[in-house]
């Protein structure tokens, strides 16, 4: 397997797809870097096209219901870790690459970083103030005293109560949060970024220009950050196939979605 060397990503925008074809996405765009030797990075943003909430692949079932007191609202299970998000006027962001050479250290902790360097500039970019790392006296401090912010377990907790290094903090709260999984042969990273009511007075309740905006400059600011050009793409055809027969048979069935 060939390391991911190629400075050109893809760019993909999909806005308005519902949360079990969110997650299959990912998925199919995961197994084509694994399965191609050539195959781009991509970064995705997208959107949700109702609210739901998304959980993380180690969450149990029961305590995710009691967190969110049984709302009728869809839920799916992300393939990778973290807490219960809620997604409705959230942007959400997926990068897929191909992992290190075999024998070589995947340092997913750099990578981090720069996601979340990236989500900094582009929240300074539009004018946000009050932005931040989470501190990382704070991190140091939880790991070490052995339990999470808030005394809440980690499977039980919604993410944004649960702030960790490189999160994205304004004026003291969390608005970003993302949470990587390797796989042979390639890294799948999944974030979210909740900001649009903070910002949204600025463009007179324009959702769509807000939301636009939001796009471009984290676009920009990846693109920065990274050292990468970005080509504006879309899903292939193929692409789509590999995701709806994913969709079908995995993120959309409770076998998956509650089982824990």
């Amino acid at each position: 397997m060939k390391t991911e060397t190629n400075n050109n990503w893809r760019l993909l925008y999909t806005p308005d797809v519902d949360p079990y074809m969110n997650m299959a996405i990912d998925e199919a765009l995961t197994r084509k870097c694994i399965d191609s030797e050539e195959r781009p990075a991509t970064i995705r943003l997208y959107t949700w096209k109702e609210t739901s909430c998304s959980i993380g692949y180690f969450q149990k079932m029961k305590a995710v219901l009691k967190a969110t007191n049984n709302k009728e609202i869809p839920v799916v299970r992300r393939p990778t870790g973290g807490g219960i998000v809620y997604h409705g006027n959230d942007i959400t962001f997926s990068i897929v690459k191909k992992r290190m050479q075999p024998g070589k250290q995947e340092n997913i902790t750099s990578f981090y970083k720069l996601i979340g360097e990236s989500l900094l500039r582009g929240l300074e970019r539009l004018g946000l103030t009050g932005t931040s790392y989470y501190p990382e006296e704070e991190s140091l401090r939880s790991a070490q005293e052995g339990k999470p912010l808030n005394n809440r377990l980690p499977q039980q907790s919604f993410c944004s109560e649960t702030p960790a290094k490189y999160d994205i903090m304004i004026n003291g709260s969390k608005v970003a949060g993302y949470a990587a999984r390797k796989s042979q042969g390639a890294v799948l990273c999944q974030g979210y970024l909740d900001v649009y009511e903070r910002w949204e007075e600025k463009y007179n309740g324009s959702h769509e220009k807000a939301i636009n905006l939001l796009f471009d400059n984290l676009a920009a600011s990846f693109k920065d950050v990274f050292g990468i050009t970005l080509t504006s793409s879309q899903l292939t055809e193929e692409e789509m196939r590999s995701a709806n027969e994913i969709r079908d048979k995995k993120y959309a069935c409770d076998d998956w979605n509650y089982r824990k």
